[in-house]
């Protein structure tokens, strides 16, 4: 078969299929399952834990595979939404194995499809070849939903005959893939791959080795970077000098890419079996490990460990997932279960981390809800995040909203990641496979891996969990788009769009006009959402530094007071990005001094504005902080630490500034006669000079403080869920049209946001 053969399928052409023109969902219940005898040959005696609890069920069987109109019906999502089926091995294409997906400006799925993982290296007779683009059995492909039924109706292949691509990115003009031992860049020639170009090679062992170890999880960055990750292999050659073995997230440039020049950078380092990098609305970065490791750690710095977010339970380890199957074959973690049937471990196969950065989903999904899906135990964890000081913390929230995003108790479902998609909705990737596991005690095949009959990769399938009314967002087409339209899509509600707008942008090249509606932007937009961000204004300041224009000397006298106003924007958000994108110069030091950065209310605005003067070619003098800013992660934590390389003292210090914000009307989705629903129905409505708070028995008792832009408390409130009354019912007086606000539930609740409307003086 020919490598840059594309091959076009269609519904229409295709006869008849047993789906309906209409989002594929429930429509029954789960079918009654039997058991399979498992064949001698693949000694499944020697595996280290039989499904969990091994009494469940006879000894080296496994549940029958059910087609995916019947799985479907096997699912379970969290309150609120529904699951619907968006393509399967039974439409156009014959999907199998697929292991990342990504989407292109035009809204539609890329996938890679290695049918040799994890065994080997194989050409398409199944034969070993260290071969890179040609002779393989994997392939890279395009899906669509063409009519906007919700169901995929248009499959293409890109390029086949490769050997193990495992991750993939959308640049333009191209593809770049993770596959082997090599990051690769494919040329799009419209849907057809050109010649392919090694970017870098050395990334892991060479030809035949452990494939589950390898690269993975490759993201296109805020900051115009794209992201990687490495599994446990070693490399074999360091880019740039750089050590890109195991557990290490790294960043790349490209001058095929269209860079000025190639540079590779290690990001952090983390455990050493790892799949699974995201990143926040203002680009924090986070990453995961699988084998029994942190299932979400935060890589609060560059070149620093990766801090272990997660919150223990009273009396249980910290990572807990909560299986509807017990057909679960695991290499580590315990079969143990707790008063509430729930077990208390089971990480063994964590995959595919993801922060949801749209708005479709109800509030509390907003940029604060991390996704980890574990194959094995047949779902996908959901985890809210908090900020706790320069850092964050991973909480189970409570009561109902204490479910997985999805589980299922078909014991094939198989999930590896589930990512924000262009609708809005979060889009789940089904593995479909029983056999979820890389390699038990005593791996008996090549590539590390145990080689087992139920290795069968004949389905897949691709869900989509939306609200319950089954609305998306609209989809545009960005591939034709103007300037001035892509300008638009920087305030796009969900960040696949902006960021998508701001990549195209720089594409396009730099031009006066184009500078001066992006510095409107920057000088005019003080909107700030409730969760404290500002995305059009980040991504046009992110277009800009793509474009160079911040590094330009020549052009400093008219970025340097755009950038230092930033400083005092009334985003958060901003304001740390301002920082991270700035030239280290002596002037922007000065900025970062005069605004007192290092004593902005935001603890991650400080900590990056440490970060900043520790970056500068010579450091600034006199610069002090609040003590207890300064130690917000204890005397020897990341704030310390960063205080200490930027040569900044304890002392009183300055206090910042802040410009008044505006409401952010297109992010904030609230009911009308409503200022804020931030999450878990918390409530304001706005009265003359202020809010008035609404009594709902939904929340847990516990605590409300408001504060302004520089942290000062300007109203507190306390709240009983039996009486459903609060000690204060009315928030008066405030003087800025912007409040930062925090609850603390008796029940170890924390919810946070902003409200930017309200009859202010």
């Amino acid at each position: 078969m020919s490598s840059s053969a594309v091959f076009t399928f269609s519904l229409s052409v295709m006869g008849a299929l047993c789906f309906a023109a209409t989002p594929v969902e429930k429509s029954g219940t789960c079918p009654t399952f039997t058991r399979v005898q498992a064949p001698a040959s693949d000694n499944w005696g020697q595996f280290p834990n039989k499904p969990s609890p091994a009494t469940d069920y006879p000894v080296n069987t496994y549940q029958n595979w059910i087609t995916a109109a019947q799985s479907i019906n096997c699912i379970q999502v969290s309150a609120g939404l529904k699951a619907q089926l968006w393509a399967s091995e039974e439409m156009p294409g014959n999907i199998m194995y697929l292991q990342d997906i990504t989407w292109d400006e035009r809204g539609r799925l890329w996938a890679v499809e290695p049918k040799s993982y994890p065994n080997t290296l194989r050409n398409a007779s199944g034969s070993v070849t260290d071969q890179k683009f040609t002779g393989g059995a994997d392939r890279i492909v395009i899906m669509e939903d063409v009519n906007g039924d919700g169901i995929m109706d248009n499959f293409k292949v890109f390029r086949d005959g490769l050997n193990m691509p495992q991750s993939l990115v959308i640049v333009n003009g191209g593809v770049v893939a993770a596959m082997g031992e090599y990051v690769a860049y494919f040329p799009n020639n419209n849907d057809t791959s050109g010649t392919p170009q090694i970017l870098f090679s050395g990334m892991g062992p060479t030809g035949t080795y452990d494939t589950h170890g390898g690269i993975n999880s490759l993201m296109f960055g805020l900051d115009n970077w794209i992201y990687g990750h490495t599994g446990y292999n070693s490399c074999t050659a360091n880019p740039g000098g750089m050590d890109c073995s195991g557990g290490r997230v790294w960043r790349f440039h490209h001058t095929a890419l269209g860079h000025a020049k190639t540079e590779f950078q290690v990001w952090s380092t983390g455990p050493a079996n790892a799949h699974g990098i995201t990143q926040t609305e203002d680009g924090q970065i986070f990453q995961s490990g699988a084998t029994g490791t942190p299932h979400i750690l935060h890589a609060a710095v560059q070149d620093g460990a990766s801090i272990d977010i997660r919150t223990p339970n009273a009396g249980s380890p910290k990572e807990v997932y909560y299986p509807l199957s017990g057909d679960r074959y695991l290499w580590e973690g315990s079969t143990a279960k707790d008063s509430h049937g729930w077990y208390t471990s089971g990480s063994t196969a964590v995959s595919g981390l993801h922060i949801y950065t749209a708005r479709l989903l109800p509030p509390k999904y907003w940029s604060r809800m991390a996704f980890t899906c574990e194959g094995a135990s047949k779902l996908c964890n959901q985890d809210s995040l908090v900020e706790f000081g320069s850092t964050w913390k991973a909480v189970r929230l409570p009561g109902p909203d204490r479910s997985n995003l999805i589980a299922a108790t078909d014991s094939w479902f198989a999930p590896i990641e589930a990512k924000t998609g262009p609708d809005g909705a979060v889009w789940v990737l089904d593995w479909n496979n029983y056999l979820f596991l890389h390699n038990p005690a005593s791996p008996s095949g090549a590539g590390g891996a145990w080689e087992n009959s139920l290795r069968v990769k004949k389905s897949c399938r691709i869900y989509r969990v939306v609200p319950q009314d089954g609305k998306v967002d609209a989809v545009p087409n960005l591939a034709n788009a103007t300037t001035d339209q892509l300008i638009a899509q920087l305030g796009n509600s969900n960040m696949f769009w902006r960021l998508t707008a701001q990549r195209l942008l720089i594409a396009k090249g730099y031009t006066a006009d184009v500078g001066d509606k992006l510095k409107t932007i920057l000088n005019t937009d003080k909107g700030v959402d409730t969760m404290g961000y500002n995305g059009r204004v980040t991504h046009a300041l992110w277009t800009l530094q793509g474009m160079g224009r911040f590094d330009m000397a020549s052009e400093s006298a008219t970025w340097d007071p755009i950038l230092k106003k930033l400083l005092a924007h009334p985003a958060a958000g901003v304001r740390r990005n301002v920082l991270r994108a700035m030239p280290r110069t002596a002037a922007s030091g000065q900025s970062i001094s005069d605004a007192c950065s290092v004593n902005d209310v935001s603890p991650h605005v400080r900590l990056q504005a440490l970060v900043a003067l520790s970056e500068l070619p010579t450091k600034v003098n006199g610069v002090t902080m609040q003590n207890a800013f300064m130690n917000i992660d204890g005397a020897t934590g990341t704030a310390a630490k960063a205080a200490t390389a930027a040569g900044v003292t304890a002392g009183t210090g300055c206090t910042p500034t802040l410009e008044p914000g505006t409401p952010y009307t297109t992010q904030l989705g609230a009911p009308k006669n409503e200022a804020s629903q931030p999450r878990n129905d918390l409530k304001f409505m706005p009265v003359a000079g202020g809010l008035r708070l609404i009594a709902n028995g939904q929340l847990p008792s516990g605590s409300l403080t408001l504060t302004d832009l520089q942290g000062r408390l300007v109203f507190q409130s306390a709240y009983s869920k039996e009486s459903a009354t609060w000690t204060k019912s009315q928030a008066t007086g405030l003087q800025q049209p912007v409040v930062v606000w925090s609850f603390r539930g008796v029940d170890g609740t924390y919810l946070s946001g902003r409200v930017t409307s309200f009859s202010g003086k």
